[in-house]
């Protein structure tokens, strides 16, 4: 509608003999108050100096010629410049036998993607330990995004880096090690910086299992490349099970260490030499970064011949743009900000079209427990892990949960809510209303009220005002996909998906939904809950959260 609307807007400006502005300039937004309609436009208020025309002159203009048109009720302008249109109760009603018809499509536009391939990278944890609460925060967004964008028609691929090669690798393996010789009763030293947490022991416990005391008779490096073998493959295996609990799969895991080994590291550091993009000085090597749009040149070998970070992660992105997609989207954590401007420097550097590339930067996530936030650190061992939240809370609370902020806002969670079966929990709300459906329509079929009895215009006894607010937020659901797979919004899709129960639970203690005296009646309102359980369950589904039957 919102397109449909902008298209009205356009040729009503042309019909004034003015030049409209690019039909995707034109703001069409939702009202903040149901008073001012379904839908309102500032065009004039934008226009009116360009024009040379009192704002709300051309707004009653604009309306004027909008407001024969079938579609709405009234087309109406409004201080000190907004058009405001309200939908016709007629192409409401037409719209609800849609949502039946398309059913788990109801939302989808398939053409919008066709022919379009996205690669998505998310959660890409260090193989350092377990997933943690953070971790869970990027799997829920990268993977109910993935769905949304699929939903649209893209072909999306959803790829996990392994980053087993570099510094905290090594350290984890000296720490396993450490740990190692204290079941073996070896002397040690201790060293600073070791990763503390019990899986640490409980790895050199499996490791000196399987090997038996004998590994202590193999040299150190063969001990340490074992050790290194056993650690990242229990880790990795574990990160892999765990998010399959969490309903995300990865179609890819690419392995930074395989990258290295192939010589893509070399390549990437050959190509920006020989396109004189880098430099020497104080006995390192710089890249041209601020060439390219960053603010400050980099350094990518440092004086001890190692490279930074930024060597290896273009040396990947390098991967990513050779399969040929149409977008690349990055989800990193919050401490990757001024991190964004340098990779798409180096990618410009290295012949690519940064604005292939996007990033999506998530904030920081806290557990609050019993009124208190939980501090956490991985390397003193004092982590929350994904396991422990699925096991406390469930995956679909914990999924939801981590959906309904922003996603550059930092996010509290709080185990308490995430654990009521109550009103307050939104993910319960949401779900509730869901399974009281699902009920109302099995306790109809027994007084035999089937919706195969159901006629198109029954639906003219739908008049009350509560009714015609459930199907003018339905309206808005197709809508509501196409925004977030431009902008991401994910938030939004849970706040719509509270608000729909909201306005179901309330409609449900005002009016009598089955009434065998009203057929007719009984029949649109069963076939109007119908539509609001096939929304609620798709969009769910989008979320990688449950539906259930019954609760």
């Amino acid at each position: 509608m919102i397109n449909i609307i902008r298209e009205k807007i356009f040729e009503s400006i042309k019909a004034q003999g003015l030049k409209p502005p690019a039909k995707s300039k034109i703001n069409v937004e939702y009202p903040k108050l149901q008073k001012f309609g379904d839908y309102s436009s500032n065009v004039a208020l934008s226009l009116a100096k360009k024009y040379k025309k009192k704002p709300m002159l051309l707004a009653r203009k604009i309306a004027q010629n909008i407001s024969m048109d079938a579609l709405f009720k009234s087309v109406s302008a409004e201080k000190p410049g907004f058009v405001n249109f309200q939908i016709s109760r007629m192409h409401l009603m037409k719209f609800l036998p849609k949502i039946v018809e398309q059913e788990d499509k109801f939302g989808s536009d398939m053409e919008k993607g066709k022919g379009k391939k996205i690669l998505l990278e998310f959660v890409s944890a260090n193989p350092t330990g377990p997933l943690n609460i953070v971790n869970a925060r990027a799997a829920s967004v990268g993977d109910s995004l993935a769905n949304i964008l699929s939903f649209l028609g893209y072909k999306v691929e959803k790829e996990f880096l392994i980053n087993d090669a570099g510094n905290q690798v090594d350290l984890l393996i000296k720490s396993i090690e450490f740990e190692l010789n204290i079941l073996g009763h070896r002397e040690i030293e201790e060293f600073e910086g070791r990763y503390l947490g019990d899986y640490v022991q409980k790895l050199a416990k499996k490791f000196l299992s399987e090997e038996t005391i004998l590994v202590f008779q193999v040299p150190y490096k063969e001990r340490l490349q074992k050790l290194r073998e056993f650690a990242l493959n229990e880790i990795i295996s574990n990160q892999r099970f765990t998010l399959k609990l969490f309903n995300v799969c990865f179609d890819n895991w690419i392995s930074e260490q395989e990258l290295r080994d192939r010589g893509c590291i070399e390549d990437a550091l050959t190509y920006l030499a020989e396109t004189e993009n880098t430099y020497d000085k104080d006995g390192a090597v710089w890249f041209c970064s601020s060439k390219f749009g960053d603010e400050k040149d980099r350094v990518i070998m440092k004086t001890d011949g190692g490279i930074t970070y930024l060597v290896p992660d273009l040396a990947y992105h390098i991967t990513k743009y050779k399969r040929g997609y149409h977008k690349i989207i990055d989800i990193f954590g919050p401490d990757h900000h001024g991190y964004t401007p340098r990779l798409k420097a180096g990618i410009a550097a290295l012949g690519f079209n940064p604005k292939l590339l996007s990033f999506i930067l998530l904030q920081q996530v806290s557990l609050i427990y019993e009124n208190e936030k939980v501090k956490m650190s991985k390397r003193r061992g004092k982590i929350i892990t994904l396991q422990q939240l699925i096991d406390e809370v469930g995956t679909d609370v914990a999924r939801f949960f981590f959906l309904m902020r922003k996603l550059n806002t930092p996010l509290d969670f709080d185990i308490h809510l995430a654990k009521e079966k109550s009103n307050e929990n939104p993910v319960y709300y949401v779900q509730y209303a869901h399974a009281r459906i699902c009920s109302i329509l099995q306790n109809a079929n027994k007084k035999r009220l089937r919706l195969r009895s159901f006629r198109p215009r029954y639906l003219n006894r739908l008049r009350f005002e509560e009714e015609l607010d459930i199907i003018r937020h339905l309206y808005k659901f197709p809508e509501l996909i196409l925004h977030i797979g431009k902008n991401y919004d994910l938030n939004l899709m849970t706040k719509y998906l509270t608000d729909l129960a909201a306005l179901f639970h309330s409609y449900y203690q005002k009016v009598r939904i089955i009434s065998p005296k009203t057929k007719e009646l009984s029949l649109a309102r069963l076939f109007l809950c119908k539509t609001i359980k096939i929304t609620i369950h798709n969009g769910l589904n989008l979320l990688g959260v449950s539906a259930p039957k019954k609760m």
